[in-house]
């Protein structure tokens, strides 16, 4: 029996890089001859198989945003196994990140040479960075005038949500460095994590709390330093 297993990410933006990883799939029997993916339903099975070593990865990168149905397929020359897998691929309007690259390498450009591998940037950590800011504003209380959640679209990107997300992407990025790489990077995380700690403390959102599309100056201005607090 052959038990396909396959490694990718849940979303990914148009044209960012990934890698469809199906290095897991093992057999019951003898040993897996051939493997292959096909990334979409437009594409044909790609081979990913070698022989010498259990690698076995697709590095791809999507034209288009929708839900596409990655396809494994996996054989031990008697057997001949199928299995499908989806990601959800995004503009990058939808996205709608609070920080980029750019950003990041202006003030750290040694990050270029640590992105990981089947990647060619930090968007998923600024993505990350954006669930972390949202996941903040509930904890603190900070909601629509409803009571409902904050959303990202809601959150109007200037300097300050912008420096707060660069802030928590440099925190996750050397915390994974610590650990892959070694405590040189500690200093750096405490770096960041301070200036991330001033943000959330000293900052200011602009947030369309009434959800009509427009923020109004001056009654949805989130002063950070001070917290309405609304009971659910």
């Amino acid at each position: 029996m052959i038990f396909i297993n396959c490694k990718n990410e849940q979303i990914i933006q148009v044209s960012d890089k990934t890698r469809i990883d199906v290095s897991d799939t093992f057999v019951s029997g003898d040993a897996i001859t051939d493997i292959a993916i096909k990334p979409e339903a437009s594409e044909s099975f790609i081979s990913v198989f070698n022989a010498d070593t259990d690698k076995w990865y697709l590095d791809w990168a999507y034209s288009t945003n929708g839900s596409k149905v990655i396809s494994v397929q996996a054989t031990d020359g008697v057997l001949v196994e199928n299995k499908d897998f989806t990601i959800e691929v995004i503009s990058e309007q939808d996205d709608n990140l609070y920080s980029n690259d750019s950003q990041l390498f202006t003030i750290e450009s040694e990050l270029k040479r640590y992105i990981a591998p089947g990647r060619n940037s930090y968007i998923n950590i600024h993505r990350e960075a954006q669930r972390r800011i949202l996941d903040y504003l509930e904890r603190k209380r900070i909601y629509n005038t409803d009571g409902s959640r904050i959303t990202k679209d809601q959150i109007n990107i200037d300097d300050d949500i912008a420096r707060w997300s660069l802030y928590e992407a440099l925190v996750i990025i050397y915390e994974d460095l610590v650990v892959a790489v070694g405590d040189k990077f500690k200093d750096k995380v405490l770096e960041y994590k301070n200036l991330r700690s001033q943000f959330r403390t000293m900052g200011a959102l602009r947030l369309d709390r009434d959800k009509d599309g427009t923020i109004e100056p001056s009654s949805e201005l989130q002063e950070l330093k001070s917290y309405r607090l609304i009971k659910r």
